[in-house]
């Protein structure tokens, strides 16, 4: 049982940080910072989802979701900035909510895939 628990930990710690490095790793590498525009600000239970609309560079213009804000920081028609990925614009995020660096996360998944591994040898 505690064979499992461990593997169910693992595979939780391994997953949650691949997906946060594979998010945030091409943003932190070669994202561009820009301004984007409120265009809409909708409510959900948790607060307020806000519609940003940026232009990245020699592309149209895309609009990006984000949010749930308690306290959203901009109205319509105010400006904030965010990140996205020059070569899929389509990938953005605001800087606040992006990691300083992705070592801690491949520390995770270090740790967790050596958890994985130990607890493969013991079953074995």
């Amino acid at each position: 049982m505690l064979i499992m628990l461990c593997v169910l930990v693992g595979l939780l710690v391994f997953g949650i940080s691949l997906g946060i490095y594979l998010h945030s790793s091409p943003l932190l590498r070669r994202g561009i910072r820009t301004s984007a525009v409120c265009v809409n600000v909708g409510q959900v239970a948790a607060g307020s989802m806000l519609l940003l609309e940026y232009t990245p560079v020699g592309a149209p213009a895309r609009q990006h979701t984000v949010g749930p804000f308690v306290f959203p920081p901009v109205r319509v028609g105010g400006r904030m900035d965010v990140i996205y990925d020059p070569k899929r614009p389509q990938e953005v995020s605001l800087p606040e909510r992006l990691p300083k660096s992705t070592r801690g996360l491949v520390i995770a998944m270090v740790v967790s895939g050596a958890v994985l591994a130990a607890c493969a040898v013991w079953i074995v």
